[in-house]
């Protein structure tokens, strides 16, 4: 039997938003409209600017929301340009990431004109990778500290070695196939919503079913795999973030947290990017995957406990 949503409190946070969202369209300097969302944080509270990852949406992570509103906290948030509700990117576009990087720095300052600040940045997967280096850039002046969870510092490959990726993306960009997909990737389907999937992302069945089922709502929302074009720059974007004094130059304190069942991203290279840090503190969580914030409820009650310690420090 299906639960219903206005009986049960854990569905109705996983498949609802927190009152008082104000929804808005942000227009970069290029015209892009990107979807937006906040909440006003309660007097004297912290502020979150939260990134998600690729392929996700604002919706994804409405349960978070919902603890981080229980807080007081105030909240900012969106759809990454070419992915959710956010005007999507035409076949063969390219400059994914340095055109992310840009809308960031002009969402960061509507969240701290909408929110106030220092804010705490928080970032999950793609969108902790964006987050750190856009502090390397200069963004740190706007934060009182950093968050991520799993953040995209490698890609984990299934054994093959980084520069192997990167060149294999290299030749199917530049043969002009960088808009066809890898082993493994595709567009969104069946497979989107399977169980291999599912146990790559999270332990908890239930909660993956939740990204289902706000796509069948809003057929937008879905986002297939990852193509060879994303891969090439991806692979680019994580040598930047790994290069000579880029970690050295965040000065600022980062919390990472990773699951010790990670599969989508380098885990160890995130060891390795945290230990560079001058403030850096890394939180392996037991028996978690890729997505701390959708996963079984011991390991969510404990990941977002821990965060709410680190945002009122």
């Amino acid at each position: 039997m299906t639960p219903d949503p206005l009986s049960d409190t854990a569905l109705t946070r996983r498949r609802s938003l927190p009152p008082e969202a104000s929804w808005a369209e942000w227009i970069a300097a290029d015209g892009w409209r990107i979807r937006t969302v906040s909440w006003a944080p309660m007097a004297g509270k912290p502020s979150i600017l939260f990134l998600n990852g690729r392929a996700d949406f604002i919706e994804k992570y409405s349960e978070s929301y919902w603890h981080w509103r229980d807080q007081g906290y105030g909240l900012f948030t969106f759809d990454w340009r070419g992915q959710g509700a956010s005007v999507r990117f035409p076949s063969g576009e390219e400059g994914y990431f340095g055109t992310w990087l840009a809308d960031l720095d002009g969402l960061a300052d509507r969240a701290g004109v909408l929110l106030g600040g220092p804010l705490v940045i928080a970032g999950h997967s793609m969108g902790g990778h964006l987050a750190l280096r856009h502090l390397a850039a200069g963004g740190t002046s706007r934060y009182r500290r950093a968050v991520m969870f799993a953040p995209m510092v490698g890609i984990a490959a299934h054994g093959v070695p980084p520069r192997v990726l990167s060149w294999l993306a290299h030749t199917r960009v530049h043969a002009g196939a960088g808009d066809t997909y890898p082993p493994l990737q595709g567009p969104y389907g069946e497979r989107s919503r399977g169980v291999h999937r599912q146990r790559i992302l999270t332990g908890d069945p239930e909660r993956f079913a939740d990204e289902a089922w706000w796509i069948d709502a809003n057929a937008a929302l879905a986002f297939g795999g990852a193509n060879w074009r994303w891969v090439f720059e991806a692979s680019a974007s994580c040598r930047a973030l790994a290069a000579r004094g880029v970690p050295e130059a965040i000065r600022l304190p980062v919390d990472v947290f990773i699951g010790d069942n990670e599969r989508l991203v380098d885990g160890a290279a995130a060891r390795r990017f945290v230990q560079r840090l001058p403030d850096g503190h890394l939180h392996v969580i037991a028996g978690a995957a890729h997505e701390l914030l959708r996963e079984r409820s011991t390991v969510q009650d404990a990941v977002l406990t821990a965060v709410d310690g680190l945002v009122a420090l």
